[in-house]
């Protein structure tokens, strides 16, 4: 078998990586999770009303840490196609 050498920094953001995915395999095994995840999809989605037995869920802040990896730098900035609705 061949061994490869890589620098250092590359072997770290690779293990943070495989930690970040092991993380995200965890939660879409969480079958809390996927519930809640369901119940917020089928509210702001499908626009459907809640249940009483949805209403119990309770969305609490940073539940989706880990999750959102990536947010680009200009996330908050207008967007072009809908330039006209904002004049």
């Amino acid at each position: 078998m061949k061994t490869v050498t890589i620098p250092e920094s590359e072997y770290s953001e690779m293990q943070q990586t495989i930690s970040d995915l092991k993380n995200q395999i965890r939660l879409l095994r969480d079958e809390d999770f996927i519930r809640k995840l369901s119940v917020a999809y089928r509210f702001f989605c499908m626009r459907e009303s809640l249940t009483e037995d949805d209403m119990g869920i309770s969305l609490k802040r940073g539940s989706a840490k880990g999750i959102i990896t990536y947010m680009a730098e200009d996330f908050d900035e207008p967007l072009e196609d809908f330039k006209e609705y904002m004049e």
